[in-house]
């Protein structure tokens, strides 16, 4: 396969840049959707839990649009801390 990759050449990977970051957010969203639409059907089957089960899918909602922006906040705010010393 060496040839083949002399031809094609060196590949960056798909998660860099923009288009990566893009690709992160929409792929954490789209899982903490599904999650929160999996508390709902619980919440339908047992009424029993469906109070906390709601609950549970909001948060899940909520966590789908922030969560990958907090990350990003948190981790930048670590990196300059860690740089002041």
């Amino acid at each position: 396969m060496s040839w083949f990759d002399n031809l094609v050449g060196e590949r960056e990977s798909e998660f860099t840049g923009l288009k990566g970051a893009i690709l992160r957010y929409a792929g954490n969203a789209y899982t903490l959707v599904l999650v929160g639409l999996f508390f709902l059907a619980f919440a339908e089957a047992y009424p029993g839990a469906a109070v906390l089960l709601r609950i549970a899918a909001g948060i899940s909602f909520v966590l789908a649009v922030i969560i990958r922006p907090l990350k990003t906040w948190l981790r930048d705010r670590q990196s300059v801390g860690a740089s002041r010393g």
